[in-house]
């Protein structure tokens, strides 16, 4: 859970969405979360069905492996790496533009050498975080959680009281009828998506936790329920806070996030604890994902898919190589992005947001596929209609829905940009055509193929 809620950003979601998703639909930003959690609950009940029925570090690659044929599956486990390492890179962007802020109210000049720089400094931390294994950067990732979250439902009572005792308090947010339009709620929803695309990382830590058939799809439901729950009460009090015009001003004022200008309004000097809570969330959201990305990396290697050094783990059962493979690239690729998209972190932070939906977006839905054709397969007799029929359905034609309205009909068939908009489409389209060539590598390796994947020994010991 700690895992699953440090990678959905609690904090990192009310910085950077609440004022856009605002901009975009109005005042009704607790019913997109509210509507977001419910249509990802689908692709959540059959990411917690599948870890009950097969938990493994490989996730959707072990499950699609079995139930369809291994080539398949091979090539989507390439995609979550590439995945993974998208959603890890992301993260040093963001905390080089929180470095930048603190610096702000330092009076202290930034730019965006000083943002690359923080960046830095966010992966050089939890390299040293992570290297202890799962279970000791767990820890620090639920203290870090408690601080970010705590604050930000600090921030949204005080408001609600304020706003309360001013006699001002508005239950807008909560009418359906306040949306500005259909089109712009649905718009809304792609940031709200970004926020919970997140319960598919508890999944690749299966093999470390104990009773993992038990826990781990307890653990993905909860976090699904708990971070819907928690965006739309905080989103309520951040809606209440300043007129809509002025959050607007706010989202345009060159802050990286419109929440320091709010907790301003609010606070006063307390505002720095925005930057100093964004720290926090951004070092437990590279920890979370970074993770998820090298246990995805050794689950191939182990397999004998990719280079067999990626399979080792050190004396913690940390498979620490792959994780400083993942690491390296969350040095690399963010400069890489931030210097195309002219030297502008904030720009970097969308191109790399937008690609990393449009990637999460296939394993989401070949799980559901995964969930009904694996107990066709192989448990037709124990099947429920409702579980493992129904409900995977309905995750499937929400993630394509998802997929074609917000990312397909806007940046493959009416893209106004290029640089904004195409390339990310090129660059999602050529990680799935290296995922091809890394499968046909990976089978021509391996030189024949077991009937299924690695399977977890529960009897063993636990590390």
């Amino acid at each position: 859970m700690t895992l699953g809620i440090a990678y959905m950003g609690l904090a990192l979601a009310a910085y950077l969405t609440f004022g856009i998703m605002e901009g975009l639909t109005g005042p009704v930003v607790p019913l997109a979360f509210i509507a977001v959690t419910l249509l990802m609950l689908p692709t959540a009940v059959s990411y917690a069905v599948m870890n009950g029925r097969r938990p493994s570090a490989g996730s959707t690659f072990t499950w699609l492996w079995e139930a369809t044929f291994p080539g398949l599956g091979i090539w989507l486990g390439w995609i979550l790496v590439g995945t993974y390492i998208v959603g890890a890179a992301l993260q040093p962007v963001m905390f080089g533009l929180f470095f930048n802020s603190l610096l702000n109210v330092a009076s202290v000049h930034s730019d965006t050498a000083t943002a690359m720089t923080g960046g830095i400094l966010c992966v050089l931390a939890v390299g040293v975080l992570t290297q202890r294994g799962i279970r000791i950067s767990a820890r620090v990732i639920g203290l870090f959680i408690c601080v970010e979250a705590g604050f930000v439902a600090a921030l949204s009572a005080y408001i609600v009281v304020s706003q309360a005792l001013a006699g001002r308090l508005s239950w807008q947010p909560l009418n359906p009828d306040r949306a500005t339009s259909w089109s712009g709620f649905v718009a809304a929803l792609l940031f709200a998506v970004l926020s919970i695309a997140a319960f598919d990382i508890v999944a690749p830590v299966a093999e470390e936790a104990k009773a993992p058939r038990a826990l781990v799809p307890k653990a993905t439901i909860l976090v699904t329920l708990g971070a819907g729950a928690y965006w739309a009460v905080t989103s309520f009090g951040i809606m209440n806070s300043v007129p809509a015009h002025t959050m607007a001003a706010y989202v345009r004022s060159g802050q990286f996030t419109p929440i320091y200008l709010v907790a301003a309004h609010y606070l006063g000097a307390l505002k720095v604890m925005v930057p100093l809570t964004g720290f926090t969330a951004v070092l437990a959201s590279l920890s979370a994902v970074s993770s998820a990305a090298s246990r995805q990396l050794f689950a191939l290697a182990r397999e004998q898919l990719a280079p067999r050094m990626f399979a080792r783990t050190d004396e913690h059962s940390n498979p620490w190589r792959a994780q400083l493979l993942v690491l390296a690239c969350c040095l690399v690729l963010p400069v890489l992005i931030t210097v195309y998209q002219n030297a502008d972190p904030s720009l970097a932070f969308m191109w790399i947001g937008e690609a990393y939906v449009f990637l999460i977006l296939i394993p989401y839905t070949l799980t559901c596929a995964a969930n009904i054709v694996y107990h066709l397969r192989y448990h037709r007799a124990e099947i429920n209609w409702l579980a493992h029929l129904v409900t995977p359905a309905v995750g499937i034609a929400v993630n394509c829905y998802i997929l074609f309205k917000n990312f397909l009909q806007t940046f493959v068939f009416h893209p106004t940009s290029f640089k904004t908009e195409t390339s990310v489409t090129i660059a999602c389209f050529a990680i799935a055509a290296a995922a091809v060539v890394a499968t046909i590598a990976g089978l021509r390796r391996r030189q024949g193929l077991p009937a299924r994947p690695h399977k977890l020994d529960e009897a063993a010991p636990q590390p």
